[in-house]
């Protein structure tokens, strides 16, 4: 799967430094969250041989294995937003960075309380974790799950997105060892 990024307007480069944005105040993104899909990019990383998978400890998917992920930087080229996001949730560095695919999640709960649910679209990627491994106050418990212990049972236990990106993942990143 490719990805591309266009930063032209009217035959120019648009520079990107105009368009990164500081996070918005909570109570409008609380009112973006209800009311727009939010643009997001997930990554199971690839450390000590193994698949992070950590919990989360907020809505939406609260008490749920997940890969590590959020939403998508204003103006910040793709692949550094997750750079960003993946170095601030879980103290690693990415490389290897691939992309496996799109999907859209639809949640019944917000991490707001405004009722709306959930509802996003997300890039996921796979990449190799480099550093400390070190969770934020937002993720808990990390497991690093091996490819032989992913098995049936396994994947019933985790949302069916989670499973999409993991069954990706190690087949893309065993195609590169």
């Amino acid at each position: 799967m490719e990805y591309k990024e266009f930063a032209v307007e009217n035959g120019k480069e648009v520079m990107r430094d105009r368009l990164v944005a500081e996070l918005m105040p909570r109570e409008d993104y609380a009112l973006a969250h209800a009311s727009l899909p939010i643009v997001c990019h997930d990554v199971a990383i690839f450390y000590h041989g193994s698949v992070l998978l950590v919990k989360r400890d907020t809505f939406p998917a609260k008490d749920e294995w997940c890969v590590v992920g959020g939403r998508v930087l204003r103006g910040v080229e793709m692949e550094e937003s997750l750079r960003r996001k993946a170095k601030a949730e879980c103290g690693l560095d990415l490389v290897d960075i691939q992309l496996l695919g799109v999907a859209r999640t639809l949640f019944a709960t917000d991490p707001f309380g405004h009722g709306k649910g959930t509802d996003t679209i997300s890039l996921f990627y796979a990449a190799r974790g480099r550093g400390v491994l070190e969770l934020d106050m937002f993720h808990s418990q990390p497991l690093l799950l091996k490819e032989e212990e992913f098995t049936q049972d396994v994947k019933k236990e985790l949302h069916s997105y989670v499973v999409e990106i993991l069954e990706k993942a190690f087949l893309v990143m065993k195609k590169k060892d």
